[in-house]
């Protein structure tokens, strides 16, 4: 994908490993604020995105994260989404190519004390999904192949013909009885 322009979610500490120019510091800002905001994305609007561990998190800043791609404010994005059950809580993030990796991926935190990165141990695997730019058919088609060349060698890349057709969304409201909320 190249250069990180932003980062959603993060803190000085765990920026030091993404390098992304543009990161809203979750020690200074709730989640809620964060969702809330206009996002302002640098640079060519690339964006790497590693919600907080929890389902409810993950969905509303995976489902903002969607809303900023839709209305081109973010080009290009990779998720990297830590915690498996988000995956049934945003069924439009199999619209897009996956990654699923034959072992756990570690995130790391930074440790200031230490001053260096520290592994946490997964108990849940995680799932890498890519938002490919949609300018035009060339450079669709040869981020896609960037990012299956890079992510094939740690995982299954899954992404088909069929995707982003949106037929999820009449068996979603015929399960839950209402529409997929984008907004929470």
């Amino acid at each position: 994908m190249g250069v990180i322009d932003f980062d959603p979610y993060s803190n000085s500490g765990n920026n030091r490993l993404v390098q992304a120019a543009s990161f809203l510091d979750e020690t200074q800002f709730e989640l809620d604020d964060v969702v809330a905001q206009d996002w302002q994305v640098p640079g060519e609007g690339r964006a790497f995105v590693s919600p907080p561990g929890r389902a409810r998190d993950t969905r509303r800043l995976l489902n903002k994260t969607l809303r900023a791609y839709r209305k081109g404010i973010i080009k290009e994005a990779v998720l990297w989404v830590a915690h498996n059950e988000s995956i049934i809580k945003l069924p439009w993030l199999w619209d897009f190519p996956a990654c699923i990796p034959f072992r756990r991926c570690r995130p790391c935190w930074w440790d200031e004390e230490l001053e260096t990165f520290r592994a946490i141990s997964m108990g849940d695997w995680s799932a890498v999904f890519y938002l490919p730019p949609s300018d035009t058919p060339a450079l669709f088609s040869t981020r896609l192949a960037r990012f299956h060349g890079t992510f094939s060698h740690i995982g299954r890349v899954v992404f088909n013909e069929m995707s982003g057709e949106g037929d999820w969304e009449a068996a979603y409201k015929r399960q839950f009885n209402k529409p997929y909320d984008y907004r929470s």
